[in-house]
């Protein structure tokens, strides 16, 4: 019997190989004609300023030991975040600042950039209306499990979308808040009272909810100077979902008006080559691109900011607040983004698989029994793609021409904005209290669809949380009576 089920893996595991290379021959030459632009201009880090003090101390024989051996544990990544939440700011508020830099580590006020623009007379340009997005209830499997969702809103309205003009700014790499008049500026949807960032998990900034106001710790004593750009630098921009959903579609906004045709636009730096071809596609390879690296600085005189287009809250501030917002994103602007991506006839006649099986590669919230999922998806006609491997081009006509789209919580499900909307979308997720459920609809919702969930069941004795591997009963794959079509 082990020798039966062994033979039945491996002509399993052929199989899938052999999909996958049939997958990359539809493809064609698109992976190797990545879009370049050789107008690239690179901001060099300072050879001696530190990105950030999390870097600093990932750079420890302590930090990489907990990085490779330690933060697999949930328990001791509980505790090592614990200990930096609520022991860093008594370091910033009581010691740094007694610093040689301490001036500059000053509190400064912390605005909206509504606010902000009005009650500066700062310019602004329309580029989109406020849109509602109606938010259903998602479909789950099975059933029983619904209690698991706890309903953040049945539907929102998205706020207008524009550009505000602001002289004499200045913008970071790897944070979406500018300093300008002697503010940090942020956008609309930042709730102080509930929003814990990324740049204060890195040790970029301090932030002081009950009085609205930041510390800005980094600091780059000699910025960049320029007459003009457009900055899309965002804390959360290297995640391919992140780019996808709330930087990319700003830039596509942006880039489409003919008022702002030429402006330079500042990115991240490092970011991965199918997030830089996304960016050519939509921005054009003739537009000058800055990428800014963690902690450096550009001084602009006249600084385009767009204002947001999608938000996701980064963590809660506090562990009390576990219904909250799981993402909000405007219709008006993914659409933009998807006309940016008309197919090309080669494109359309291609023969794109219409079933496929998104597999996930991470280290993290994998599905325990994969091999017997993938089996099972094979022998209903399903298609295993690896989109991690492919062109960003490809990804968007791979979900762009398939029906049904059945995947993991990642990443790469970020590419069902690109998705038909009678498409049938599948996710295999965990059951979790206070997961993020609402994520994948509010997505799918905004691009005029609906996704599926169903449910696996996570270890008891795994302490990951959030990020622990789970099982999916093959069962409940064939409950959703369109699952094998």
């Amino acid at each position: 019997m082990i020798r039966q089920l062994r033979a039945d893996v491996t002509r399993h595991e052929q199989q899938i190989e052999m999909m996958l290379l049939r997958l990359n021959h539809l493809s064609g030459s698109a992976i190797k004609h990545i879009p370049t632009s050789e107008n690239i201009r690179k901001v060099e880090a300072h050879q001696t300023n530190a990105q950030d003090i999390a870097s600093k101390l990932r750079a420890t024989w302590l930090g990489r030991l907990y990085k490779k051996h330690l933060k697999q544990y949930g328990v001791i990544r509980y505790i090592v975040q614990w200990i930096w939440r609520n022991g860093y700011p008594v370091y910033v508020n009581h010691i740094a600042t007694r610093l040689h830099h301490g001036k500059a580590k000053r509190w400064l006020p912390l605005a909206k950039l509504g606010e902000y623009s009005k009650k500066n007379g700062i310019p602004t340009y329309k580029l989109a209306d406020a849109t509602l997005v109606e938010t259903p209830e998602p479909k789950v499997f099975p059933t029983c499990d619904r209690g698991y969702l706890v309903t953040p809103h049945e539907k929102y309205q998205f706020p207008e979308i524009f550009v505000a003009t602001i002289n004499n700014a200045i913008t970071y790499g790897g944070t979406n808040l500018i300093l300008a008049g002697g503010e940090v500026v942020c956008h609309d949807l930042y709730d102080f009272d509930l929003d814990y960032t990324s740049e204060e998990l890195h040790g970029r900034t301090l932030v002081d909810p009950k009085f609205k106001r930041i510390r800005w710790l980094l600091h780059d004593e000699a910025p960049e100077p320029i007459s003009v750009a457009a900055t899309f630098v965002d804390a959360c921009a290297p995640n391919y979902a992140h780019w996808l959903t709330e930087v990319l579609p700003r830039i596509a906004l942006f880039c489409a008006e003919a008022k702002f045709y030429g402006v330079p636009i500042v990115v991240n730096d490092g970011l991965h080559k199918n997030i830089m071809e996304s960016l050519f596609l939509v921005a054009g390879t003739e537009r000058e691109i800055i990428t800014l690296p963690v902690g450096r600085a550009l001084a602009v005189n006249r600084l385009y900011l767009t204002s947001v287009t999608g938000y996701v809250p980064f963590e809660p501030r506090s562990p009390k607040f576990a219904v909250r917002s799981h993402g909000r994103f405007s219709a008006w602007a993914f659409n933009a983004l998807r006309d940016r991506f008309v197919p090309t006839r080669q494109e359309v006649q291609a023969g794109w698989p219409e079933k496929i099986y998104v597999r996930r590669n991470s280290g993290a919230r994998r599905v325990i029994n994969g091999v017997e999922v993938e089996k099972l998806l094979v022998s209903f006609g399903y298609v295993i793609v690896e989109p991690e491997k492919l062109s960003f081009s490809d990804q968007v006509q791979l979900f762009r021409n398939a029906k049904v789209v059945v995947a993991s919580t990642g990443a790469a499900l970020a590419n069902i904005i690109f998705s038909p909307a009678d498409a049938k979308i599948y996710i295999l997720i965990f059951k979790y209290p206070h997961a993020n459920y609402w994520y994948w609809q509010n997505i799918a919702c905004a691009s005029g669809n609906k996704v599926i969930y169903l449910f696996g069941e996570v270890n008891a004795l795994d302490p990951s949380g959030i990020h622990a591997d789970f099982r999916i009963e093959l069962q409940n794959l064939l409950l959703e009576e369109d699952f094998s079509l």
